[in-house]
């Protein structure tokens, strides 16, 4: 029997993520079975926790990097009925819920993409987008259940991620610039996984600050710290001396005041 763990969070990326680091594969070596979904404050039909039997694949199973064009062009027809499957799930989900919203269900490069919008869409965000993640869950978990969970997919609400992800990486460079200028790291309000990353990513190249995250969820979040500087014998010592952080996601933590961003 394959060893498997179960994990629980906000969305289904959050827990494959947390899986891929605990048995240190990346995530599309990872399977998975949702086990069960807490539902929402908004309406039953958006979870807010999901639960998720997690396992490494057999060889076997994972996919080859390379497929003769043969097999990279047999799926078209069964992605293509996914994708009107798919679309008629959520032209009904917002139907029921009573919203006035369009559904276009499209693939671009491969990947499965749900564009939502109309009179209705705030109510789909939600607040700081919460009610997005719990909709991208629903519609994850919707095509694991037929099979079909490993399907690339983004969901989006009025362009609200693209413009989050700016918004992210605007603030990031902000704070960078702040911790370099005065010298004490910043705290960022909690995010999720998601969000998180972006903060990392938009900072992992930068030459003075690390990035870091520290806390549980639902809170937490991330540190921007600066970077150690070295001993004239080669050393290295902190910029101040403080208890050090726990938590790592993104880089180490190193020693300075905390500063909430």
């Amino acid at each position: 029997m394959k060893r498997s763990v179960e994990v629980s969070g906000k969305s289904l990326e959050e827990v494959l993520e947390r899986a891929a680091r605990y048995f240190d594969v990346p995530p599309e070596q990872l399977g998975y079975e949702v086990l069960s979904e807490t539902k929402g404050f908004l309406s039953v039909f958006v979870p807010r926790m999901v639960k998720v039997r997690v396992w490494v694949k057999d060889e076997e199973e994972i996919a080859p990097e390379t497929e003769p064009p043969e097999a990279q062009k047999a799926p078209a027809q069964d992605f293509s009925e996914v994708q009107e499957s798919l679309d008629r799930f959520l032209g009904e989900l917002v139907e029921k819920m009573g919203l006035e919203v369009t559904v276009n269900v499209t693939q671009e490069d491969g990947v499965l993409r749900c564009a939502l919008d109309g009179k209705d869409a705030g109510v789909l965000i939600g607040r700081k987008g919460e009610t997005l993640e719990a909709l991208e869950v629903l519609v994850r978990t919707f095509l694991a259940r037929r099979g079909h969970g490993e399907l690339p997919l983004e969901v989006d609400v009025s362009g609200y991620r693209k413009r989050r992800e700016e918004a992210l990486r605007k603030l990031a460079e902000r704070m960078a610039r702040k911790v370099v200028r005065e010298k004490k790291r910043v705290r960022l309000a909690p995010m999720n996984a998601r969000e998180r990353r972006i903060i990392h990513t938009a900072l992992k190249d930068h030459p003075q600050v690390v990035t870091y995250s520290v806390g549980e969820e639902p809170h937490r979040r991330v540190v921007i710290d600066l970077k150690t500087q070295k001993r004239s014998g080669g050393k290295q010592k902190p910029v101040k001396r403080h208890a050090r952080s726990r938590g790592n996601e993104g880089g180490s933590p190193q020693p300075g005041k905390d500063h909430e961003g």
